[in-house]
């Protein structure tokens, strides 16, 4: 039922970044908690990320193991690469179908566990849902994920849309809440109640702008519930890492950043992806440093590098993020920038 995204998911939290030591750890703690599924990695995004991935399979970590990427062939055969279990998200904004069914069959020919996740999944109708996870059923997917990209959702929408795609299908749901508004467990627990047989959850929530659904708080709730049976004890010893390391690399104040609605996470952007699908003025740079972010980011200080100087700069600081464990501000990319700069 849980799934563990603190690896992927949680790399995407404002001002935080892992080496790869880091998490390795983390994954140990989370596995000895007894979590079976875990998605642990975007393996085009740096490869780091695909270093990651193969050790946690070949510790046999988790029975279930994935790694995230779009719907191209490129990010598919470096995933295939790992070993790992193959996990897709839709692009933001348009997209033709028949495309996204040709990569589907692409992963399946790699005979693993294929999930695809429709983006922003409370921005279309009902019925525009049901269509789309009834054809990537169709195509080859194994799972369709539901995720409320945004966190623009709320329970009883969750619930219905889970409720009608497993009405009409036969295909396992798994559901990816956002906390922007403070009711990604809620969502969680509405869209369980529904049907959903897997939720993504990570350690303290943490995740993109003001994360997902907390770990700790499902994990209970299940167990409470009968579903399924983990050591929430067991728990404790990640959250005391995870814990120690935003307050090394961020300090005290990322839990008031972090709150719904008026944090300053709510508005901050990690990932490359989400870049210009969230409007924002604040970003954080790390191993998901994207060339439209950076673009965006040194735009916004009045500086327009080259495609060059970008591609320097988001490689500078995707490696250094990854050995030094730290994300970059956008004072610390205009230095960068200065330097590719100077040197071209």
């Amino acid at each position: 039922m849980l799934t563990d995204d603190t690896l992927r998911e949680g790399l995407q939290t404002p001002g935080l970044s892992f080496t790869v030591d880091e998490k390795i750890r983390i994954a140990r703690m989370i596995s000895e908690a007894g979590v079976k599924r875990a998605l642990v990695s975007y393996p085009s995004a740096h490869v780091s990320e695909m270093e990651v991935t193969e050790k946690i399979i070949s510790e046999k970590l988790f029975s279930e193991v994935f790694a995230l990427g779009r719907t191209v062939i490129e990010d598919i055969d470096l995933i295939a690469q790992t070993g790992s279990n193959i996990s897709l998200h839709l692009p933001f904004g348009s997209f033709d179908m028949e495309d996204i069914c040709l990569s589907i069959k692409h992963a399946k020919k790699y005979g693993r566990t294929v999930e695809i996740a429709i983006v922003d999944v409370v921005s279309y109708g009902i019925d525009d849902v049901v269509r789309m996870a009834k054809k990537f059923s169709e195509c080859g997917a194994d799972v369709v994920q539901l995720p409320d990209t945004k966190g623009a959702g709320t329970p009883n929408k969750i619930a219905s849309i889970v409720r009608e795609v497993k009405k009409n299908l036969d295909v396992a749901v798994e559901i990816h809440c956002h906390n922007d508004m403070g009711l990604s467990i809620a969502e969680a627990v509405a869209g369980i109640d529904a049907g959903a047989d897997h939720v993504d959850t990570t350690v303290m929530g943490i995740g993109e702008r003001n994360g997902i659904s907390d770990e700790i708080t499902m994990a209970r709730y299940l167990n409470d519930m009968g579903i399924e049976k983990y050591d929430v004890k067991a728990f404790r010893k990640a959250y005391e890492y995870v814990f120690d390391l935003i307050m090394e690399k961020i300090g005290s104040r990322f839990f008031m950043d972090n709150m719904p609605v008026l944090g300053r996470n709510v508005e901050t952007v990690t990932a490359g992806t989400h870049a210009g699908s969230f409007p924002s003025d604040h970003y954080s740079f790390n191993v998901y440093a994207g060339k439209n972010a950076i673009r965006a980011a040194l735009s916004s200080r009045g500086i327009n590098a080259t495609d060059g100087e970008i591609r320097k700069i988001v490689q500078m600081v995707k490696d250094h993020s990854v050995m030094e464990g730290r994300a970059f501000r956008l004072d610390d990319v205009v230095k960068i920038y200065g330097e590719v700069h100077e040197s071209s």
